[in-house]
Protein backbone atom coordinates (compact mmCIF):
# COMPACT_ATOMS: atom_id res chain seq x y z
CA UNK A 1 0.00 0.00 0.00
CA UNK A 2 1.31 3.45 -0.92
CA UNK A 3 2.03 6.00 1.77
CA UNK A 4 -0.65 8.64 2.28
CA UNK A 5 -0.08 11.89 0.43
CA UNK A 6 -2.15 13.96 2.84
CA UNK A 7 -1.18 14.59 6.44
CA UNK A 8 -3.57 16.06 9.01
CA UNK A 9 -1.90 17.78 11.94
CA UNK A 10 -4.46 17.82 14.73
CA UNK A 11 -5.06 18.75 18.34
CA UNK A 12 -8.07 18.08 20.56
CA UNK A 13 -10.35 20.91 19.47
CA UNK A 14 -13.56 21.35 17.48
CA UNK A 15 -11.90 22.57 14.30
CA UNK A 16 -9.58 19.55 14.22
CA UNK A 17 -12.49 17.16 14.71
CA UNK A 18 -14.35 18.88 11.88
CA UNK A 19 -11.28 18.65 9.60
CA UNK A 20 -10.91 14.95 10.34
CA UNK A 21 -14.58 14.30 9.55
CA UNK A 22 -14.19 16.21 6.29
CA UNK A 23 -11.14 14.17 5.29
CA UNK A 24 -12.92 10.95 6.18
CA UNK A 25 -15.84 12.04 3.98
CA UNK A 26 -13.53 12.45 0.97
CA UNK A 27 -12.37 8.85 1.19
CA UNK A 28 -8.81 9.98 0.46
CA UNK A 29 -6.19 8.14 2.54
CA UNK A 30 -4.44 10.37 5.04
CA UNK A 31 -2.24 10.14 8.10
CA UNK A 32 -3.34 11.86 11.29
CA UNK A 33 -0.55 13.39 13.36
CA UNK A 34 -1.31 14.34 16.97
CA UNK A 35 0.65 17.53 17.62
CA UNK A 36 0.42 17.17 21.40
CA UNK A 37 3.07 14.43 21.30
CA UNK A 38 6.86 14.41 21.04
CA UNK A 39 7.58 18.06 20.24
CA UNK A 40 5.69 18.01 16.95
CA UNK A 41 4.55 21.65 17.35
CA UNK A 42 8.15 22.87 17.39
CA UNK A 43 8.90 20.86 14.26
CA UNK A 44 5.76 22.30 12.59
CA UNK A 45 7.00 25.82 13.29
CA UNK A 46 10.37 25.10 11.70
CA UNK A 47 9.00 23.11 8.75
CA UNK A 48 5.81 25.05 7.95
CA UNK A 49 6.15 28.38 9.77
CA UNK A 50 3.13 27.79 12.02
CA UNK A 51 1.95 25.66 14.91
CA UNK A 52 -1.74 26.28 14.21
CA UNK A 53 -4.11 23.34 13.87
CA UNK A 54 -5.83 21.90 12.02
CA UNK A 55 -3.28 21.85 9.24
CA UNK A 56 -3.26 19.66 6.16
CA UNK A 57 -0.22 19.11 4.00
CA UNK A 58 -0.34 17.68 0.49
CA UNK A 59 2.45 17.27 -2.07
CA UNK A 60 1.53 20.72 -3.44
CA UNK A 61 0.07 22.71 -0.55
CA UNK A 62 -0.01 23.49 3.15
CA UNK A 63 -3.50 24.47 4.30
CA UNK A 64 -4.01 25.93 7.78
CA UNK A 65 -7.33 26.42 9.58
CA UNK A 66 -10.71 24.80 9.05
CA UNK A 67 -12.05 27.57 6.78
CA UNK A 68 -9.09 27.22 4.41
CA UNK A 69 -9.29 23.42 4.51
CA UNK A 70 -12.99 23.54 3.60
CA UNK A 71 -12.21 25.97 0.76
CA UNK A 72 -9.42 23.73 -0.52
CA UNK A 73 -11.59 20.64 -0.67
CA UNK A 74 -14.52 22.54 -2.11
CA UNK A 75 -12.43 23.93 -4.97
CA UNK A 76 -10.18 20.97 -5.68
CA UNK A 77 -12.55 18.07 -5.06
CA UNK A 78 -15.96 19.71 -5.13
CA UNK A 79 -16.60 18.39 -1.61
CA UNK A 80 -18.07 20.17 1.43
Amino acid sequence: MAAPKIYLFTDNNEECIKAEKLLHKTGIPYKKIDVTRNGIRGWMLVEFGTMQTPMITTPNAVIVGIKNIEKYFKSSLRIV
